[in-house]
């Protein structure tokens, strides 16, 4: 369900301003920074292997749009009970991810080390929900 005025959906009256491809581009886009990043560090087959990984996702989303996982993955909702599953899948990937660097965290400074890459992650993580937030919220 592709709509390039970024107006409403006919069926839902939900904002529509995703593309069947935004999400294959995405995928296709960090496959090529991997590959370039592991090559630049001389393991050229690794980022070979991590863009044919990365490129199999892309095709996945761009081709896989019969299927109704897919097309929720995608943000093509036929309804507001796709969307509502949708924002429950992705708070409970939020509650996961937050849990599991909190754990990541506790064990690094258990241990002695600087837990920086879980911090920094938890810091992103929290700026980007506050931002969030204060978006939806006083949007008009």
């Amino acid at each position: 369900m592709s709509n390039p005025n970024n107006a409403k959906s006919k069926r839902t009256g939900l904002p529509q301003w995703k593309s069947w491809w935004l999400l294959p581009l995405i995928y296709v886009a960090l496959g090529v920074v991997i590959l370039v990043a592991n090559a630049i560090s001389g393991n050229t087959w690794s980022g070979v292997a991590w863009f044919a990984v990365m490129a199999g996702v892309a095709a996945l989303y761009a081709l896989g749009g019969k299927f109704e996982v897919i097309r929720q993955a995608r943000g093509d909702f036929e309804d507001e009970r796709d969307a509502s599953i949708n924002r429950k899948a992705m708070a409970a990937t939020g509650t996961t991810l937050v849990i599991v660097l909190t754990g990541c965290i506790v064990f690094e400074l258990a241990r002695g080390n600087n837990p920086a890459p879980y911090s920094t992650l938890m810091a992103i993580g929290g700026v980007t929900y506050i931002a969030a937030l204060l978006i939806q919220r006083y949007r008009s």
